[in-house]
């Protein structure tokens, strides 16, 4: 019971940090999926900002807003003038105290913080919040209404817009280069103990797909699912792919990866294709997930001729 207890907090710290909110249900890990709608933009343009969620604000910086921002929740680490910024503490637990004293005329928050109640007793308080699906988003196209709708609420309209057109242009030109490639077969680990695999209904399988992967693990049912040793014995991809393996805690480096019993004979780890990606860029829904694309994607298909 407390080794259980004890994975289903390090998995929630984990995942955290990247932008990715998991809840607990039966003992097994899945990403929230309720869709919460932001409210209608009926006040003034706001000028004090705090925000809980860190793809949020790496949002609000895209879109040249990033001087609103009063304050950041503790796992903000970008762009790097947030550091300046008061924290306010975790992504599901804030300090309402700490948010009240920012004085604050608009709180951003993710739909997942609506689950243990701060969206309810900041709204209490009497602070407008405005509440966006970020975590729960499965595709850039869902990633890029959270552009616009922030856009609308801080009069930034036109940035978002560019922003906008500056990922899509970014995703086509790698599209592009992948024409009429053959995609690589791959395992992506999200966790190491217990072991599990991105699977293709999600933001990152979609990521994935668009760098010209073929994820061995995209049938598998739920956002986070478990696997055993040998599906990936049995599946000898070509990659493996590691987001933040050996430098964030709980995944698994590649050294970790061979040393499994049987795994130093899977092609990947024989011809040295066991790679390490940035963990922010590939978990942090985000503008910097275009980055994500572009790394895996010349990961996968180092034959290409990359600008």
């Amino acid at each position: 019971m407390l080794i259980h207890r004890w994975i289903q907090t390090a998995l929630i710290a984990f995942v955290v940090v990247g932008g990715i909110i998991i809840h607990w249900e039966r003992g097994s890990p899945f990403l929230q999926s309720a869709v919460a709608a932001p409210q209608a933009a009926i006040h003034n343009t706001p000028t004090r900002i705090v925000s809980l969620l860190p793809s949020l604000t790496e949002i609000i910086f895209a879109i040249d807003e990033g001087h609103r921002v009063v304050g950041v929740s503790d796992f903000d680490d970008f762009p790097h003038v947030v550091a300046q910024l008061p924290s306010v503490g975790g992504l599901i637990n804030p300090n309402l105290e700490a948010i009240v004293a920012l004085e604050p005329d608009l709180i951003v928050a993710d739909q997942s913080h609506s689950v243990n109640g701060s969206v309810f007793r900041l709204r209490e308080l009497g602070l407008r919040i405005e509440v966006f699906s970020v975590t729960t988003a499965m595709t850039f196209e869902d990633l890029y209404r959270v552009f616009k709708d922030l856009g609308r609420i801080l009069d930034a309209t036109e940035a978002a817009r560019n922003a906008v057109q500056s990922m899509r242009r970014s995703i086509a030109e790698v599209r592009q280069q992948l024409s009429g490639v053959t995609p690589v077969t791959f395992y992506c680990e999200l966790w190491a103990n217990p072991i599990i695999a991105v699977p293709g209904g999600s933001f990152e399988g979609h990521v994935l797909e668009l760098a010209g992967g073929d994820n061995i693990a995209a049938s598998l049912l739920g956002r986070s699912p478990r696997i055993g040793t040998e599906f990936v014995l049995q599946q000898d991809p070509s990659v493996i792919l590691l987001p933040g393996g050996g430098i964030v805690t709980g995944m698994a480096s590649p050294e970790m990866i061979a040393a499994r019993p049987g795994w130093k004979h899977l092609q990947a780890v024989e011809q040295g294709r066991v790679y390490t990606t940035h963990h922010a860029y590939f978990s942090r829904h985000g503008p910097r997930s275009v980055l994500a694309v572009q790394e895996i994607a010349r990961l996968l298909h180092p034959e290409l001729a990359w600008d």
